[in-house]
């Protein structure tokens, strides 16, 4: 492991346990058996740092969503393999994913614009099989894009009530989360009525 991997675990770990604000270059520098100095060698300081960890967590869930995407199978399909790949990267990997979004808008260094595409791109992957859906007339939607970011925030919710240990105890875990995915998915998709 290199010593610019071995900084971001240890301030993954940090961040985690203590929040962003009381996370210093002089605590990582001590869990990570180094000096501040050699930090700085990596990252120009602690905004940096957090960006870079925000940064490689979004590539590690845009890189999942890519590779579950199968373009033969109909636009239903696609979201469905989305919304799966989405939430079993977050149970998998649930520090990546708290990182991505445990930041509060005020604590987190301005996003540098260049960097806001890779963020764009999953949220026009979305909207792009939506749009492909209501061309197909499968989906009952105004605007892809909002839909997009509704489809996100709906999936984001379900997550967040499973790592948060939020759901009722008598619901077990993959039933609510077989039906709050088949429950999104059905949301978008027009409703043919029998003849």
């Amino acid at each position: 492991m290199s010593l610019r991997e071995e900084i971001l675990d240890v301030s993954k770990e940090l961040l985690l346990k203590h929040g962003f604000s009381k996370m210093s270059m002089r605590k990582i520098a001590k869990k990570a058996n180094v000096t501040a100095t050699s930090i700085y060698l990596h990252f120009k300081n602690k905004d940096d740092l957090l960006l870079a960890l925000v940064e490689e967590s979004i590539a590690k869930l845009n890189l999942v969503l890519r590779n579950s995407l199968d373009e033969s199978v109909s636009p239903v399909a696609q979201l469905e393999s989305l919304a799966d790949a989405y939430v079993d990267y977050a149970l998998e990997n649930p520090q990546e994913y708290e990182i991505i979004y445990m930041v509060r808008p005020e604590e987190m260094p301005k996003y540098p614009r260049e960097k806001f595409q890779q963020v764009r791109q999953i949220y026009e992957l979305l909207a792009g099989i939506i749009r492909k859906g209501q061309e197909q007339q499968l989906f009952d939607v105004e605007d892809p894009l909002v839909s997009a970011y509704t489809l996100w925030a709906q999936i984001h919710g379900v997550v967040s009530v499973i790592l948060g240990k939020r759901l009722d105890t008598r619901i077990p875990n993959e039933r609510f989360l077989s039906l709050a995915k088949d429950h999104i998915i059905q949301g978008f998709i027009i409703q043919k009525t029998p003849a």
